[in-house]
């Protein structure tokens, strides 16, 4: 799977990394992995002498840094002191890209705000990743994954039953999902600098992309009046049978559709099922679905998850089982495709990190992330020219911290600037500027999955044409149970997009598309391996009816590797890459769950969206027209990003703690209210006391059993019964306003319909009305979750009505009216 071009997108760009923790870190990788030069900038060690010596064996801190900082330089400066701060100046005047994950404000206190910084680079792009954004009555709360994930409406139809507790998902996706778009902003940015010379801010909130994320559930919520339910067994499009089954020695997650319904019931001995009346049509099963799921969990606890995996796949039935974190990156087909990469140091200690999804980057080169201050000396020699007696002085006055021997002599840094590729800043800063893909035309092929369609929705938001390429009328395999649910799917999915009818099994629709690859800057499409290339239309294909047409394809498991060729639904998919074996009910801790919203495609969509700007902007770089293989198996397993190493090198297990943060902090977690209702909290160690406080208990901030955070974990249980008592002493809604005046991490779970009514949401436009032709009074759909400040906004543009662009664009190709033949 190596990287065979020596170009890459980002190469000749150069980033300085003021982020820390989880989100930000991760999304820098991104921008290191498309090519980036990533300079961390990062706070001055407490030790210095322990940050000098030689290690010793991996810990598990070190890991943590090994999975999100590899390939990245480190500059240590303290930006409280003016020199350091007047270091850090000088090296924006050489740099492209500042980004952060600091709250808001602390950059303007530090003297390094947009405003400031521009007086140094007139060009730079700056990206800010905050929990609510810059703006807001929110925008200076503190934000934890947890609460996001609360507020966004998802965790609330995140259940194993209406009555259940409502369930984060195990990984941080609020984090992580926050910075891919903080990675898909910023190389938007580029591009649009690249077109303009006009540099820009990126604002990214977590909350914004986790409302998001909702996708097709905002419009069947907030216009149609289908708030969704808990639904474990039915999958987004109304699939039954669908969910997680127990087996005799673990969980299968399945999607059966109707095609492979007949052999799922052979494999399961159960043949009589696929002639029962009540089961044997799509529409039957959904509506007889707990009859069904109620005779299949019988049926499933018969056999080896194992062996219904194996046959179930070579059959064609989709079912994946739900693996630990380590035991992913032993499956076959992670590892045919590369995404177990072991790294080493000069030490000779070696560890295994998550690969790269979209392959720009060759992983035989990857090295460990530098310690605190090794690469200081190196970079400010090389970009501000600083002699050591310089940086000697420099260390002695508290400015910087530059990593030295035993010896005391500094030491060796393995940083070589990249030629810089900067664009010439603009002759005005003032002006329409457009957007970052005005002018880039997308074919999408058939289909509203969403790792796909929400793929050509963003690029349709950053200014692309996206043309969608529809099977024509009454060729829809799996129809919506309802048009209500069509309806906000395509709504949902599809803004600002044009459709057009085309056959692509005639000769006829064959010769009309071939038409729209001509004038196609990309081609979008998730079909299955093979499909395309029995169609005529497969990648050498296109690359004879358009040499400069990048193709991305989306599917469950790439198009290399033993499974390439099986079928794959999003909770499979969350299944075998780890995150459903730490997302739980902390009343039920033995029975995974599959989060509300289809994970595993939202992830690929992500990653795809990424990989086909960068590989526009290698194309308008190098004039290579990349093909992207796009796993969404191999994007999950990217999210484990910073877990991998700890579990995979020290055999760290990862068990479900729906009470605990990602540090072990406590008391955390979602806990019932006097009203009913379910409210997160996150109390890290510099919150407990003011949470005791506000809470009417100041009596656990000194006692012995809570004290400090150790100590409340190793009295976890009590905690937490005490805990759920006095939360009983409120209304949720009671708890969110003291919270939210004592500046506190905690919200309410909501429901979609309350989560687009917050007063934050509507400050941020995140709540937007589309007009569309089959609804006359509009349909309400989430916003665009990344703000640009030299960007023109996205518009309000309708969903298209399928086929309802063939004409025109027929004309405008010069084909003719044969086109949806």
């Amino acid at each position: 799977m190596a990287h065979t071009s020596s170009a890459r997108p980002l190469a000749g760009l150069r980033v300085l990394d003021f982020s820390r923790v989880v989100s930000g870190p991760f999304s820098s990788q991104l921008l290191a992995d498309l090519g980036a030069e990533v300079v961390r900038v990062q706070a001055l060690p407490a030790d210095t002498a322990a940050a000098d010596a030689d290690p010793g064996p991996l810990t598990e801190a070190e890991l943590f840094t090994w999975g999100i900082g590899r390939n990245k330089h480190s500059v240590c400066v303290d930006l409280k002191n003016p020199r350091g701060r007047e270091l850090v100046e000088r090296l924006v005047a050489v740099s492209d890209i500042v980004f952060d994950n600091f709250r808001p404000g602390v950059m303007r206190r530090l003297g390094l705000d947009r405003e400031s910084l521009v007086r140094h680079n007139p060009s730079i792009i700056t990206c800010s990743l905050t929990g609510f954004g810059e703006s807001g009555p929110w925008a200076t709360m503190p934000a934890y994954d947890p609460i996001v994930q609360a507020m966004s409406g998802a965790m609330n139809y995140t259940r194993l039953d209406a009555d259940g507790a409502p369930v984060r998902w195990g990984i941080p996706i609020g984090d992580l999902f926050a910075g891919l778009f903080c990675g898909i902003g910023i190389v938007a940015a580029v591009l649009h600098r690249d077109r303009c010379g006009v540099g820009q801010h990126v604002d990214v909130s977590m909350l914004d992309v986790m409302l998001a994320l909702n996708t097709y559930r905002v419009p069947q919520a907030l216009s149609f009046g289908e708030e969704p339910d808990p639904a474990p067994f039915e999958g987004g499009q109304g699939t039954v049978p669908f969910g997680n089954f127990a087996c005799r020695d673990g969980w299968l997650a399945i999607c059966i559709s109707q095609r492979a319904w007949s052999a799922a019931c052979d494999i399961l001995g159960r043949p009589d099922l696929a002639t029962d009346e009540r089961f044997s049509t799509q529409a039957a099963r959904h509506a007889h679905r707990d009859e069904l799921v109620e005779i299949l969990q019988k049926v499933f606890l018969e056999h080896s998850a194992d062996d219904l995996q194996a046959r179930f796949m070579a059959a064609g039935v989709v079912g994946g089982k739900v693996l630990r974190v380590a035991e992913v990156f032993d499956h076959p087909q992670v590892l045919a495709r590369g995404m177990a990469v072991e790294i080493g140091d000069r030490h000779g200690r070696t560890a295994v990190v998550a690969g790269d999804p979209l392959k720009f980057s060759d992983s035989r080169d990857w090295r460990s992330p530098s310690r605190e201050g090794t690469d200081t000396r190196a970079v400010l020699a090389a970009l501000l020219g600083t002699t050591d007696a310089e940086l000697t002085e420099l260390c002695d006055a508290g400015a910087v911290y530059a990593a030295r021997t035993a010896e005391g002599r500094f030491t060796e840094s393995t940083y070589t600037p990249q030629p810089r590729t900067a664009a010439e800043p603009s002759a005005h800063s003032g002006g329409d500027h457009g957007r970052a893909l005005d002018g880039t035309v997308v074919l999408e092929l058939n289909g509203d999955e969403p790792s796909k369609a929400f793929a050509a929705q963003l690029l349709a938001d950053l200014g692309a044409s996206v043309i969608r390429v529809d099977r024509p009328a009454g060729q829809h395999l799996e129809p919506y149970p309802d048009s209500t649910r069509e309806a906000a799917f395509r709504c949902g999915l599809n803004r600002g997009k044009a459709s057009v009818f085309a056959d692509l099994k005639t000769e006829d629709g064959l010769g009309f598309f071939g038409r729209l690859v001509g004038e196609a800057d990309v081609v979008l499409d998730n079909y299955r391996p093979g499909v395309l290339q029995r169609l005529g239309i497969g990648p050498e294909a296109l690359r004879a009816l358009n040499p400069r047409t990048i193709s991305c394809s989306i599917t469950g498991f790439g198009h290399s590797g033993p499974w390439s060729r099986y079928p794959a639904f999003d909770n499979a998919v969350q299944a075998l890459g780890g995150g459903m074996s730490v997302t739980v009910d902390h009343t039920r801790p033995d029975v995974p769950v599959r989060w509300g919203n289809p994970i595993g495609g939202l992830t690929g969509s992500l990653y795809a969206t990424l990989g086909m700007l960068a590989a526009l902007r290698l194309r308008n770089l190098t004039g290579e027209a990349r093909r992207l293989d796009v796993s969404l198996l191999d994007a999950q397993v990217a999210l484990l990003s910073y877990r991998v190493p700890q579990a995979v090198t020290l055999g760290k297990p990862f068990l479900p703690e729906p009470r605990r943060g990602g540090s072990g902090s406590l008391p955390f977690g979602v806990f019932r209210c006097a009203d009913g209702r379910w409210f997160t909290l996150c109390i890290t160690p510099q919150f407990w006391g003011r949470f005791c406080e506000i809470a009417d208990v100041p009596r656990w901030r000194d006692d012995p059993r809570f004290v400090t955070e150790p100590l409340r974990r190793e009295n976890e249980t009590a905690l937490n019964a005490l805990l759920e008592q006095q939360m009983l002493t409120k209304e949720s809604w009671q708890w969110e306003r003291l919270f939210f005046e004592h500046k506190l991490p905690g919200a309410v779970v909501v429901d979609l319909n309350t989560a687009f009514r917050h007063e934050q949401t509507r400050h941020r436009g995140m709540r937007v009305a589309l007009p569309d032709a089959g609804h006359p009074q509009g349909v309400q759909v989430a916003g665009f979750p990344i703000k640009f400040s030299a960007a023109a906004p996205v518009p309000a543009a309708p969903a298209p009505q399928h086929g309802a662009d063939t004409e025109r664009l027929s004309r405008e190709v010069g084909f003719g009216a044969k086109a949806a033949s």
